[in-house]
């Protein structure tokens, strides 16, 4: 690889598939992908990992096709965590300003999420990110983003605060020596999947990112810019595809395999007439369009109903003006940005396609696959300026907190208040 510009490797480790991306770095918002790859990985199951040697052979065949193609070596990268156990919380941290001129420095930022960090801490998790929403000066209701050098008597830090546990961290880190590559950062894969397929206006106003997997779904709610919710369902395409072989008696293959190429969670636009063959266990068989959708509908729905629940109780439906944003592979089934907008009953569209990471118009068509959306999203967190998150995640989050955030975080919610 040319050293003419610098280089930055991203590694997505998922249920089904390890993907690689190799890219130039020509400016925070020009980066051109030079290697990708993705290969098969059979060493996790619904976001962990259950065999580390066929994580680590999966890497390390990801990392291989993607060094040929770009002519190089990777020793490093950024790494996607699966989140799977991850744990997510509203967090606060109220501390004076003591010094003599009462004005605010690193320090009282520093003890601020300390103090945050102090109640939810557990021993056998690890706090991965603290994402800083915003700092409240003196009870003030308007919130600053940055208050370094402001001055007042005292400062409440708030933040999302993400915890995985250690045993978790602790395989993934053996999977990335195995493979032997350094980990350069870890991010949460909700936030590097964020940061690729959605657009700043839609954070500022409001969305909800869905992206389902292969064994889990993941969502993450921004509301005025800030990230609002987090959380991770322990179920994704796999599902569908084990139900489809179950009710159907095939093989998970041959279930895979109609599924992708006739799969529907629309029944309107589906032919009444439309049969489709099936190699069954048993031998041969024929099956309508329509009883395929209806299989996979109903484990959709379940995926949906979840959803909808956690955002109807904390009221983040209601802040949703940009509606929600689909990604991952599954999502690409036909039908899906109706079926969504029903279940959900907001505006739906699929993921947008980051702009600052580019390639070769040979290659271009590959990296807008929505399995490297996380790993983009990987490449554009190493060059932000302000990261969302800091390095140091059942979820609890508290309703008028993010009722709050949906006013546009100028209105002070007196039970909130209260709380201080």
């Amino acid at each position: 690889m040319s050293e003419a510009a610098p280089s930055v490797v991203a590694i997505d480790i998922g249920t089904h598939k390890v993907s690689v991306l190799i890219a130039k770095v020509h400016a925070s918002d020009n980066i051109q992908v030079v290697g990708m790859a993705t290969a098969r990985n059979r060493g996790m199951s619904k976001g962990k990992i259950v065999n580390l040697d066929k994580v680590i052979s999966a890497i390390k065949n990801a990392v291989s096709e993607a060094e040929n193609m770009a002519e190089c070596r990777v020793h490093s990268a950024w790494v996607s965590i699966p989140s799977t156990d991850l744990k997510s919380f509203y967090a606060v941290g109220r501390t004076p300003i003591a010094n003599a001129e009462q004005v605010i420095s690193t320090s009282e930022v520093v003890r601020a999420l300390e103090l945050a960090k102090a109640s939810h801490i557990s021993p056998d998790h690890y706090l991965i990110s603290a994402v800083p929403l915003g700092f409240e000066l003196d009870n003030n209701q308007q919130w600053v983003t940055n208050p370094i050098n402001m001055a007042a008597q005292s400062m409440t830090g708030h933040y999302q605060l993400m915890m995985l546990p250690i045993s978790t961290m602790q395989n993934l880190d053996r999977a990335m020596k195995g493979a032997n590559i350094g980990v350069e950062r870890m991010v949460v894969s909700n936030l590097a999947t964020a940061e690729a397929s959605l657009l700043q206006d839609e954070k500022d106003y409001g969305v909800c990112l869905v992206d389902i997997g292969a064994g889990t779904t993941n969502i993450a709610v921004y509301l005025d810019g800030r990230l609002a919710l987090t959380k991770t369902y322990a179920i994704g395409g796999e599902h569908v595809t084990r139900d489809i072989a179950a009710v159907l008696q095939t093989t998970t293959d041959e279930a895979e395999r109609i599924k992708i190429l006739h799969g529907c969670v629309d029944l309107d636009v589906v032919k009444p007439d439309h049969m489709i063959n099936v190699q069954g266990i048993e031998g041969p068989q024929t099956i309508s369009r329509i009883e395929l959708s209806e299989i996979i509908i109903a484990r959709y729905e379940e995926i949906f109903r979840s959803i909808f629940t956690d955002l109807e109780q904390t009221g983040a439906i209601d802040g949703l003006y940009h509606g929600v944003v689909l990604t991952g592979d599954v999502c690409q089934i036909e039908g899906m940005i109706s079926f969504a907008r029903r279940m959900l009953g907001v505006s739906a569209h699929l993921g947008n396609s980051p702009l600052q990471v580019t390639a070769e118009d040979t290659q271009l068509a590959a990296l807008r696959r929505a399995q490297y959306a996380t790993a983009a999203g990987l490449l554009m967190y190493s060059q932000a300026e302000t990261p969302d998150a800091i390095d140091a995640t059942d979820v609890s989050h508290d309703t008028n907190f993010v009722s709050r955030l949906k006013n546009g975080w100028d209105l002070l919610n007196n039970k909130l208040k209260s709380i201080f």
